[in-house]
């Protein structure tokens, strides 16, 4: 089951509202400014979400969030540094399914478990479309599958930011799929691999449409191919989805990249409900909305803290479902 928050019935407002007041219990919380990581370096769209996030939580909790940018190993040292940190709620991550879901199904040096933290709420989420160079041959969707069919020609390549990444994963199931196998090029960060895509030396990738990427491909320097998603989007409204392109049985095929706030598991109940009630808070200001939708981002929607919790168990066991589908081993 995906993530569809547009869609989903969350209980808005009036829910916010009745965990502010629960969260008044919590006593003096927060006394002191707290910290927000971000599991990449500072300048990337994580990074940014973040600091435009910061302004309404800082309002809604009375205290500042220092925003803390800890990369490397593809965001799970991060992660480590939360659970490092006293369980106390004064430390979050913003992170998403690459870093908290799947790098510990791709890389063994990874030992932490999405079981081991709690998600407050999603801050935002955009739908993944399949982009190609324009030195590649195939104009549709169609025609790309059947040149990924031809024995007599060398694989295609696509690039991913990382191994057990979102987009590695979407990719091996685009690839079983088709019955093929593609060369898989793991890159550092986006910029180097769209740099590659524009230049001819990487066949594909998949790509969110929030940054550029809209940009890039109204521009024609990259192919869109399909949206992973259920409806085109608006500003794309020529590109089909997988389901329109390759038939019934891409109508699962639904990709989409969100953002979390997540926090220790162990932190008081008390203290995660106050955190909850800040962000939906947060997610109804209107400058932060409209700075997501800039970015090309939608963004989060209020929930309850069972809601997060059915997000991130519903999301866990389709990744780890997919990742046992697709023979993804630790590296």
């Amino acid at each position: 089951m995906t993530l569809c928050l547009r869609r989903r019935h969350v209980l808005g407002i009036a829910g916010s509202a009745l965990l502010g007041v629960t969260g008044v219990h919590a006593g003096t919380f927060p006394g002191r400014p707290l910290s927000m990581i971000v599991p990449y370096p500072a300048g990337g769209p994580a990074d940014a979400q973040a600091r435009q996030l910061e302004p309404p939580m800082r309002d809604a909790l009375g205290q500042p969030l220092v925003v803390d940018n800890v990369g490397g190993a593809s965001g799970s040292i991060g992660i480590h540094k939360l659970l490092s940190a006293p369980p106390d709620g004064y430390t979050m991550l913003l992170g998403t399914p690459s870093e908290v879901i799947l790098a510990p199904l791709a890389l063994s040096a990874v030992k932490h478990t999405p079981e081991q933290l709690r998600l407050i709420g999603v801050t935002g989420h955009s739908p993944m479309i399949l982009v190609g160079s324009q030195h590649l041959g195939p104009q549709s969707l169609e025609q790309l599958a059947a040149r990924a069919r031809d024995s007599q020609r060398p694989s295609l390549t696509y690039g991913s930011i990382g191994p057990g990444s979102l987009h590695h994963l979407i990719l091996e199931d685009l690839a079983s799929r088709w019955g093929v196998v593609m060369t898989h090029v793991p890159y550092k960060g986006v910029a180097p691999m769209v740099q590659d895509l524009m230049g001819g030396h990487l066949d594909l990738s998949i790509l969110p449409s929030a940054g550029n990427v809209v940009d890039l491909i109204t521009q024609g320097k990259l192919r869109a191919y399909a949206v992973a998603d259920t409806r085109r989007l608006q500003q794309l409204a020529q590109v089909p989805t997988f389901a329109e392109a390759a038939g019934a049985g891409f109508r699962d095929f639904i990709y989409e990249i969100w953002g979390g706030m997540f926090v220790d598991r162990r932190i008081q109940l008390e203290h995660a409900l106050r955190l909850n009630a800040a962000l939906n808070a947060a997610l109804m200001d209107v400058e932060f909305q409209q700075a997501q939708l800039a970015a090309g981002s939608v963004p989060g929607v209020a929930m309850s803290l069972g809601e997060a919790e059915r997000v991130l168990t519903e999301q866990t066991a389709r990744f780890r479902s997919i990742a046992q589908k697709i023979n993804l081993r630790p590296q």
